[in-house]
């Protein structure tokens, strides 16, 4: 465990590394847990359960656009207190100017803010909440009142609206697969597993079990297509698939390529 924490801390912002170390870590029976203001550190850490065992806490300096800098504000106002419970809290301790609109909304898409509230009623309140917290910390540093209250101007109503409805589930891990580079809380695969599991042979980490020659059957979601001719002039491609255990590569030569390039797509679930 610690040696998988150690390899992902070093390779944060490798996202094709953290996704294979990632699915290492799932092979190897190890949790990894989505970020978390309240829990995450900048890199990678060890965090230690009651009733289950330890887990892999993603680090919020993996998160893609969220700079050490953005990442260093938060966990400095998270020490200095305690843990962020409300939105207007997080707004009064943490100096938003120095984290970025574009830092704090991918903090919200992945989920980090997920005990502040849901993540679409936060980030259609994304402004105000940068304003609140710009003219809170512009109002301390004219020796105006250090919280929010009447002689700065500034209201402590931060509440946002419930949202009418949440992102989709499926957004949320395209959101994740963007900016983390990995599915984290769940899989597109999951709601088929069932199924598929009367179809499926092998999932990723199983195939080295195979024998040579031996026909299987597996299934996965598109990751990456890569078109290639060969010296002869003939297409055919490479596309990689990624199911709950890891990453399968397929070699896709020309007569099948010729039949199926014209659908293959990337986020497309496909059976081989």
């Amino acid at each position: 465990l610690e040696y998988m924490t150690a390899l992902l801390s070093v390779f944060k912002h490798d996202n094709d590394k953290v996704a294979i170390y990632i699915a290492d870590c799932r092979r190897l029976g190890f949790d990894v847990l989505s970020p978390a203001i309240n829990a995450s550190d900048l890199d990678f850490r060890i965090e230690d359960r009651l009733d289950q065992p330890a887990a892999i806490r993603f680090g919020l300096g993996a998160v893609k656009n969220v700079g050490e800098s953005a990442v260093k504000t938060v966990l400095k106002a998270r020490r200095e207190g305690d843990n962020f419970e409300r939105l207007e809290d997080f707004a009064r301790r943490v100096d938003l100017r120095h984290v970025g609109k574009r830092a704090l909304e991918s903090l919200v898409k992945v989920g980090a803010l997920d005990c502040l509230g849901s993540r679409i009623a936060i980030l259609d309140s994304l402004e105000r909440i940068l304003a609140l917290s710009s003219a809170h910390f512009r109002a301390i540093e004219v020796g105006q009142m250090s919280l929010f209250g009447a002689s700065t101007g500034i209201s402590d109503d931060l509440a946002v609206s419930p949202a009418i409805a949440e992102v989709p589930r499926r957004r949320q891990l395209g959101w994740e697969k963007e900016l983390l580079g990995v599915y984290v809380s769940d899989h597109p695969l999951t709601p088929h597993v069932e199924g598929l599991a009367r179809v499926v042979t092998h999932f990723s980490a199983e195939l080295r079990d195979a024998t040579q020659g031996q026909q299987v059957c597996v299934a996965g979601e598109i990751c990456h297509i890569r078109p290639y001719q060969t010296k002869s002039g003939k297409a055919m491609g490479f596309v990689t698939l990624e199911d709950l255990q890891g990453m399968i590569e397929l070699v896709v030569f020309s007569r099948v390529w010729n039949d199926v390039s014209k659908w293959l797509q990337p986020e497309m679930i496909v059976l081989v």
